[in-house]
Parts: C-alpha cells; sequence; structure tokens
C-alpha cells in the first residue's frame, strides 16, 4: 500500500489532533490557489478507491459530508464515525491534483478514552487490592498510585491486551496493612491522550479500628506475667513485724511488768 502520493499542489490533514473516537472528524482538504475550481472534485477512501463525496454530494454512505469554502480554497470532509477508517488511505481530488495518504493509527493522530471502567477493592489476608480496569482505549494509559502524600507508584502492576486498535488495560495494587492503620485515601491516577482520570478508593472506617483492635490484643497476648517472688517475701516481713510489735511486745511488757510488782512485794 501506498502510505503518501501526491500529484499538484494539493494535501490533506487531520484538523483536530488528537482525534478523538466516538466524535467526529474532519479532513481539510487543501487546494492551491490556481486549482480551477469548475473541475470535478472528490474525495475517497481505499486501495480500490471507494468514492465518499463528488463536488459536496454524499455517494452512499451518511457517515460522510463535505463542505467547500471556495475564499480559503478548502474542501472539508467530516467523519461522523471513524470505524473501519483508520489504517486506510483518503484521496482527495480536484481536476488533475491529487493527494493520497492513510490515517495511521497513531498516538499522534488519535486517541480512544475508556468506554466504561470497574473499579473494585477487597481486603485478602492483611492487604488491600486496589483494581481499575479500562476498556477500549489508546493508547495504554501512563498511571501512578498514591496513598495520603506517599508516592506508592512503584508497587503498582499494569497489564495491557490488545483488542483490535484499542486495548483492554487493567491497573492493579496491593498494600499490605497488616501493621498500619489506614487514614489517608488511595488514589489511582491515569493519563489516557490528553484525558486524566483519577480514581479514588473510600477505604472502611472499620479498617483501621480493626487492625488497632488486632495489635491490642496481640501485645495483651505478649505481656508476660509479673514475678509473685517479691510479693511474697514481702507479706512474709509485714506478717513478722505485725507479729513482734502487736504480739511479742505487748506480752513480754505484760510479763516483766508482773515481776517486778512480785519484787515489790516480796
Amino acid at each position: 500500500m501506498v502510505d503518501k502520493l501526491s500529484r499538484g499542489l494539493i494535501s490533506w490533514r487531520l484538523t483536530t489532533k488528537p482525534t478523538v473516537f466516538g466524535k467526529d472528524k474532519e479532513l481539510c482538504c487543501n487546494l492551491d490557489d490556481q486549482t480551477l475550481l469548475n473541475r470535478t472534485g472528490y474525495q475517497s477512501k481505499g486501495e480500490n478507491v471507494d468514492v465518499l463525496v463528488v463536488n459536496s454530494k454524499t455517494i452512499n454512505d451518511s457517515r460522510y459530508s463535505k463542505e467547500f469554502h471556495k475564499a480559503k480554497i478548502t474542501s472539508i470532509l467530516t467523519i461522523t464515525s471513524l470505524i473501519g477508517d483508520v489504517n486506510v488511505p483518503f484521496t482527495c481530488k480536484h481536476g488533475l491534483f491529487m493527494y493520497k495518504e492513510a490515517i495511521n493509527m497513531t498516538v499522534e493522530n488519535f486517541e480512544s478514552h475508556p468506554w466504561n471502567k470497574e473499579a473494585s477493592l477487597k481486603n485478602e489476608d492483611g492487604n488491600m487490592i486496589f483494581s481499575v480496569k479500562f476498556h477500549q482505549v489508546f493508547t495504554v494509559p501512563t498511571c501512578r498510585a498514591s496513598y495520603g502524600e506517599d508516592n506508592i507508584t512503584n508497587i503498582l502492576i499494569m497489564s495491557s491486551v490488545p483488542t483490535d486498535l484499542l486495548f483492554k488495560v487493567e491497573i492493579s495494587l496491593k498494600y499490605n496493612a497488616s501493621k498500619d492503620c489506614i487514614h489517608n485515601q488511595f488514589y489511582i491516577i491515569c493519563c489516557i491522550g490528553t484525558m486524566k482520570i483519577k480514581q479514588r478508593f473510600e477505604t472502611a472506617s472499620d479498617v483501621c479500628l480493626e487492625i488497632e483492635h488486632l495489635v491490642e490484643k496481640d501485645e495483651k497476648m505478649q505481656v508476660p506475667e509479673k514475678d509473685q517472688t517479691i510479693g511474697t517475701v514481702g507479706y512474709v516481713i509485714f506478717m513478722l513485724v505485725f507479729i513482734f510489735y502487736c504480739v511479742f511486745l505487748p506480752v513480754s511488757f505484760a510479763v516483766m511488768k508482773c515481776f517486778d510488782n512480785s519484787f515489790i512485794h516480796n
């Protein structure tokens, strides 16, 4: 296939780059001021020259329409749906002048934003598993992850599977929460072409409480029993002191007084 073919001072270009899938696309065919405008002009696609428009009249396919601006000497072909029109050559011809070039699926030319998105969060064995899935995107996004003010992109995992011209992409993140209390929000931020998607994950309020409860329980289980030896010795000493002062001394004093009285009477 010939990527580009030119004859005369004529050319076409995409008026908007990148062009977003799902929106109208315009091919602007620029003519030279020497072009004879009374000549027949048409625009076509494919190697077999599938004529789309002749002199501003659409042929067979309502997805295409054309406007001619005489003052600017430009012809604009509007494509309402680009399905099947990527990596296919388009031809702009007016009289003897002709320009042919393929609309290639490149990062500079196109981008496709996700048609639907799936986000999930689950907890497995003390690990928080975050997941985001994009369907029908181009190009493969660039993503980063954060927890509060911490950049945790290094633990981000991304996989992509081509589906025809577009991609199915899955981004996942596993965060070990077994020793931490989850106070902040988790974010996964992706850029798909010019579109920025920010996915916030709301962590349950009991994640922190549950973890704290487990830590407190473990700490209680690990506290050693107190040594009772010192307490026992202290109790024995106390009892001996009590008996000495409260029993032995009064009895001894009473006996000695009795002996003293007997000695006096004798």
